[in-house]
């Protein structure tokens, strides 16, 4: 999730996985700290008013405003002191931020500059950044902007995250993971077609992810809160409270409750994520993640205290874009090896001092039915075929690189998503403009992997674990289910 997301535990239990086969965490918008001043030699042409300012308009201004965190390009004249960073940023694909490398797939939402927008401004900066004569800016396209940075989300359900006016995150400790139980306000069955997180505070959250509970447990989840002194409870491993890893406190539970650590652990699934880079997000047409009436929310936040020391969060919210009725129901699916996460103890994920190490983990399609059946309530026997609509690399501040790829039942195996150079600072959901569509039958021999890289330039070992300098190595995929109708739905 330290970011996107992004979190924490595999909470479908084991699947196959492998180890090791074979950076220190960036600035927040990483813009303004790219200084680097080049000069210019003989190539004339363009000027800043004429070809460049509108180029910023239309693709910077939408993050670069003078209500953001990011500096703002808004006064022409401003931005245009800052061009020698504007241009090494842009002709270094830096900016307009888009981690996924090119020739792999296409996805919605690129805001990607095209190789014509790039050669404009190299060759404004090659002939000495003429200013040209000052001009009105052009009208943004709006419907562009939105389209790149997910801002037409329709809030239909809107939730207040905190239960006070204010969290003040853990002092004590660099990372807090805090969990804050709210009830679903809809009361009636529905699907989530789209969401969009609203952090209060950005300069302490860090990642949030968004656990639906189950209507039937959702009074005990609300009493676990009750019982903590503080608002919320403690969470690094995933939507229940980390006291349940003392002996004590979970006999004492499931002799009220039998099995009850177990149950809790089966009626939450993961609904939605949010990390930095990420926006709005309108999930694939006539698709949607069912959640019944009654249910909660269990919203774990990832605090960085150290970052800005006696912040508080303040109003983070959460929108949701609801149907009454999809297609396909869909769900998303957490890749990751749960051994990672403790690698401190079992030394399942190390990375050395002054290297590089690979790990990578892998699901078989057909392992994940039971899941599927339990989250997107959909009967295993009825389920036709899968969908794979966008996949989501997670790693924290020392990943360097990483893949998500499909093997095929032919072997074939097709790069869902590349990156080059990791910035944990742009992540988000990479969604295909065309699905991969696997049917039922080719499911046993059709596999998901995810393959992170890091390098370690310290002195000290990196372990895997929930800290902002721990490591993770996540996938987050988007897959919606094609099913025959139920025996009551047959005509």
């Amino acid at each position: 999730m330290s970011a996107p997301v992004s979190t924490c535990e595999n909470p479908r239990g084991p699947a196959s996985a492998s180890g090791p086969i074979p950076s220190v965490r960036l600035p927040l918008f990483g813009v303004v700290a790219a200084t680097m001043m080049l000069a210019p030699s003989g190539v004339e042409g363009q000027d800043y008013y004429t070809d460049i300012r509108p180029l910023l308009v239309q693709n910077c201004l939408v993050c670069h405003t003078d209500e953001s965190i990011a500096w703002s390009m808004e006064d022409p004249e401003e931005a245009y002191a800052r061009r020698h960073m504007i241009a090494h940023m842009i002709v270094d694909r830096q900016m307009p931020p888009w981690i996924a490398e090119a020739g792999h797939q296409e996805y919605h939402g690129d805001p990607s500059l095209d190789n014509e927008a790039i050669r404009l401004v190299e060759a404004w900066r090659q002939g000495g950044f003429e200013s040209g004569e000052p001009r009105p800016d052009p009208a943004i396209d709006a419907m562009d902007h939105a389209h790149h940075y997910g801002a037409d989300i329709r809030a239909d359900l809107s939730v207040a995250v905190l239960p006070g006016e204010s969290y003040l995150p853990d002092q004590s400790q660099p990372d807090d993971y805090r969990c804050f139980v709210v009830d679903w306000p809809d009361d009636e069955p529905g699907f989530v077609t789209g969401f969009r997180a609203s952090p209060g505070n950005p300069r302490v959250a860090h990642h949030a992810v968004i656990y639906a509970v189950d209507p039937e447990v959702a009074d005990r989840f609300h009493a676990l809160s009750d019982a903590e002194e503080r608002d919320g409870y403690q969470c690094f491993g995933g939507a229940l409270p980390d006291r349940f890893g003392q002996p004590a406190v979970r006999e004492a539970y499931e002799a009220e409750y039998p099995d009850g650590v177990r149950e809790l652990d089966r009626s939450n699934f993961w609904l939605a994520h949010w990390a930095p880079g990420m926006d709005g997000h309108r999930f694939p047409d006539s698709t949607g993640i069912r959640v019944e009436p009654g249910s909660a929310l269990v919203v774990q936040m990832h605090y960085y205290s150290q970052d800005a020391p006696g912040e508080v969060d303040a109003d983070t919210r959460l929108d949701f874009e609801i149907e009454r009725s999809v297609e396909r129901p869909a769900f998303h699916l957490p890749q990751t090896r749960s051994a990672w996460l403790t690698a401190a103890r079992n030394q399942s994920m190390v990375i050395p001092p002054g290297s590089t190490e690979t790990y990578a983990y892998t699901d078989v399609l057909q392992d994940i039915i039971p899941y599927i059946a339990r989250v997107a309530a959909v009967d295993p026997e009825r389920i036709e075929a899968l969908e794979i609509h966008s996949v989501n690399l997670h790693m924290h501040a020392f990943g360097h690189s990483g893949r998500v790829t499909l093997r095929d039942r032919n072997g074939r195996v097709e790069t869902l998503l590349s990156v080059p150079r990791w910035d944990l600072n742009w992540q988000r959901d990479f969604t295909f403009l065309e699905p991969k569509v696997f049917q039922r039958g080719e499911l046993g021999q059709t596999s998901l992997s995810v393959e992170c890289t890091f390098r370690n330039p310290g002195s000290e070992p990196v372990y895997g674990g929930f800290g902002s300098f721990d490591e993770m190595c996540f996938n987050f995929a988007y897959i919606a289910v094609r099913s025959t109708p139920a025996a009551d739905e047959d005509g």
